[in-house]
Formats: C-alpha cells, sequence, structure tokens
C-alpha cells in the first residue's frame, strides 16, 4: 500500500487506475491484476499507459511510488519470462545450451545439455563451451567462435559426419549441432542445440576397421 502522502496525491488516478498501481506494488502479475480486478488485458494496458504518463510527469513523492510500482512489474515480469523459457527447454529432447558469443561462457542450459554432456547444473554454469568440444580443436575454437560471430547466421553441423563432444568423464560422443543466435541486451548469444548421433552398425564397422588399419 502507499504511504498515506502518497495516497492523496494518487487521487488525481481513476478508482481503477489506483486499484491497479496498488496492486503491481504488491508484486502481482498482470493476469492476476486483470483477474482480481476484472478487468479485460485491453483495460488493463490502458490503465497502465496512464499510470505510465502519471509517474512521467510526478516527481514528487506519488511520482516515485509510480515509478517503484512499475519497476516491481517490470522485474517480475522478466523473473515470468525466464520461467517460461526454463521450461521450453526443458521439454525440449535436445540438448539446448545458450552461450555468451564473446567469451564462451554457458548462460543457460536445459537439462537435456545436462545429461548429455555428463554435468551437474552446478558444474555446467562454471565451464565454457570449449571444455565440450573435442581437444583436437580446443585451442582454435574460439577463433571459430568469433568467425561465427562476425557472420550470424543459422548454421547446422554433424549432419553427417558427426562432430565430437566431450563428456565430463572424458569420454567422447558424436554429435549433431545447430547454431543461430539472438541478441540479449548489449550481447549476443549463441543457441546451440545438440543431439547424440547414432551411427549405422556399417559406418561404425568401417570406423572401427579404419582405426584398426
Amino acid at each position: 500500500m502507499p504511504p498515506p502522502d502518497v495516497d492523496l496525491q494518487m487521487k488525481a488516478l481513476s478508482k481503477v487506475d489506483q486499484s491497479v498501481l496498488t496492486l503491481l506494488s504488491e508484486g502481482l502479475a498482470d493476469y492476476e491484476v486483470c483477474q482480481r480486478l476484472v478487468m479485460t488485458h485491453q483495460s488493463f494496458s490502458k490503465s497502465l499507459k496512464r499510470i505510465q504518463t502519471r509517474a512521467e510527469v510526478q516527481s514528487d513523492d506519488a511520482g516515485r511510488f509510480y515509478e517503484r510500482a512499475l519497476k516491481t512489474r517490470a522485474e517480475r515480469h522478466t523473473v515470468s519470462l525466464s520461467a517460461r523459457l526454463h521450461a521450453l527447454m526443458d521439454i525440449v529432447p535436445q540438448a539446448v545450451l545458450l552461450v555468451d558469443g564473446r567469451t564462451g561462457a554457458i548462460k543457460e542450459f536445459n537439462q537435456a545439455a545436462c545429461q548429455l554432456f555428463g554435468y551437474t547444473p552446478a558444474q555446467l554454469k562454471k565451464i565454457t563451451i570449449e571444455d565440450l568440444v573435442s581437444p583436437e580443436v580446443r585451442s582454435v575454437h574460439h577463433a571459430y567462435r568469433r568467425g561465427f560471430m562476425s557472420n550470424v547466421r543459422k548454421r547446422a553441423m554433424g549432419y553427417p559426419p558427426p562432430i565430437s563432444g566431450v563428456r565430463r568423464d572424458g569420454s567422447v560422443v558424436e554429435i549433431a549441432v545447430g547454431l543461430t543466435a539472438t541478441a540479449a541486451d548489449d550481447d549476443v548469444m549463441v543457441i546451440c542445440t545438440a543431439k547424440e548421433q547414432w551411427l549405422p552398425m556399417s559406418a561404425k564397422a568401417r570406423s572401427h576397421g579404419a582405426e584398426l588399419v
């Protein structure tokens, strides 16, 4: 609830707008506000626009209260989007990793990525994408990453032949990888999907035979 002095200054708002602002300041999500006040999303959007306009012209305690309420809403919205992203990623059967295009740091991932590469979530947060590639290309992979960042495009690798990924225990897993990128704030995040490639028995036999020659 707003302080008494702010409550008096809120009288300039309609009763509906006052109720919307109060509920937002209490941390309710947009849909919860609509349900509580029995209003449509369109009506809520109009009310929110009026509140935002009021916040821009007020420089007193009421203005600061408006701004805090809108900030609370924005933070809640960000958390909600993050939760939806994780829920969506976790229903995807392939491993999904969101990688900082500049540093290679793994920012987000799903449970399938943990299972494919043998890391716990806490461990996966502490490594870079270079730790998941084969030792033969690890030293130059950062150059490949920079090359991709200079010419961002959708790219598929390992269809076939598969490329090699490395699990936490050092074992090699043959995978197919898809790459794309998206902007996040000032960073460019590379979205990497990976799935294990199962070679046909004849291909495995030929590969094994070649290794023995």
